[in-house]
């Protein structure tokens, strides 16, 4: 299978739309000259797809396979399209196939497009020689699908989407880009989780620190690269981690340089990961220092994916927990 890129040019964007129309529409009848002349192409297509892939996590594999029912080795063109929430922007979709000469993955190439009932990313996949099939036979391509929301360091900090729609479909490339099979999914995209476990109602001013957990999980089936687990407190607060040994790490407060808005500390440093289907528990100690006004304060986790400034970018929080903080003189 060879592949030449699709130029992003807009003759280029109105042939893809064309012929990712065509598969929509299904079977094009051949002109009646080519029907008597040879056999028209036929196609049958399966797809397994991934329920869902993580938001703004890495990609997730899955298979395209392209089967040939004639008597004659074929070539065929691979469409691709998706459609999200208006709320997606740009470099919010991905999708990769593996070349299979050299293993090597490629990106597939999409066009972005913004309509009034929603975004849509879409290409063609055909090139001189597209993806030829032998008579009675089957090719499986490897193909990925992601929701990066954004470039590394530079993730989208509003928008996002609740699900993808792919549509796959297999078209003719006998100059009549006949639509021969078609599949439809929908691709859910779900989020990380942050949470806090085990926060003590209560804290002394000057006293001694409270402790509980901060528990980041992966529900999904991405793994995520370029994060922040991110908790925010009060600025008279100062964080601990224990780490592997048992030893208490105390943390930087960072600031994203805006008055008014909290302090927060990386409970496991800037641009750290998590596995698919992984927890992160990490366990924190919270003090506040004698000058720390009585009253509620708040401890606010977050999660930043391909943050660019601190606190920039694709961002999940979870539940705030509230801490009634004493005046120094209530320490027994």
């Amino acid at each position: 299978m060879s592949v030449a890129r699709v130029r992003r040019t807009r003759r280029t964007a109105m042939v893809a739309a064309a012929v990712v129309s065509a598969a929509l529409c299904g079977m094009v009848a051949l002109p009646a000259s080519a029907a008597v002349a040879e056999e028209p192409p036929r196609a049958t297509l399966s797809v397994d797809a991934p329920d869902s892939i993580g938001f703004a996590g890495r990609p997730v594999e899955f298979t395209e396979t392209i089967a040939n029912p004639g008597t004659s080795d074929t070539t065929y063109g691979l469409t691709l399209d998706t459609l999200s929430g208006l709320g997606t922007p740009e470099h919010a979709i991905t999708i990769d196939y593996k070349d299979p000469a050299s293993g090597a993955w490629k990106a597939f190439p999409l066009e972005f497009h913004r309509g009034q009932d929603g975004v849509s990313y879409s290409g063609l996949l055909a090139g001189p020689d597209g993806v030829t099939v032998p008579a009675g036979g089957e090719v499986e391509l490897t193909m990925r699908i992601g929701a990066p929301m954004g470039l590394p360091h530079d993730g989208a900090s509003n928008g996002g989407f609740a699900s993808i729609r792919l549509h796959s479909g297999v078209v003719a490339l006998d100059g009549s880009w006949a639509g021969l099979a078609q599949d439809t999914r929908t691709i859910k995209t779900e989020p990380l989780t942050t949470s806090l476990s085990g926060v003590p109602a209560t804290a002394v001013a000057g006293g001694d620190p409270i402790e509980f957990d901060a528990v980041l999980d992966d529900p999904t089936p991405s793994d995520y690269v370029n994060l922040g687990n991110v908790l925010f407190t009060d600025p008279h607060a100062t964080v601990q981690v224990q780490d592997a040994d048992g030893s208490w790490r105390v943390l930087e407060k960072v600031s994203d340089g805006i008055p008014g808005d909290p302090a927060g500390v990386y409970l496991q440093g800037r641009d750290s990961g998590i596995h698919a289907g992984g927890t992160t528990v990490t366990r924190v100690r919270v003090s506040y220092d004698a000058t720390t006004p009585a009253g509620a304060t708040r401890l606010s986790p977050c999660v930043f994916v391909n943050e660019g400034a601190p606190f920039r970018g694709t961002t999940t929080c979870g539940a705030e927990a509230a801490v009634q903080v004493l005046p120094a003189q209530a320490r027994s």
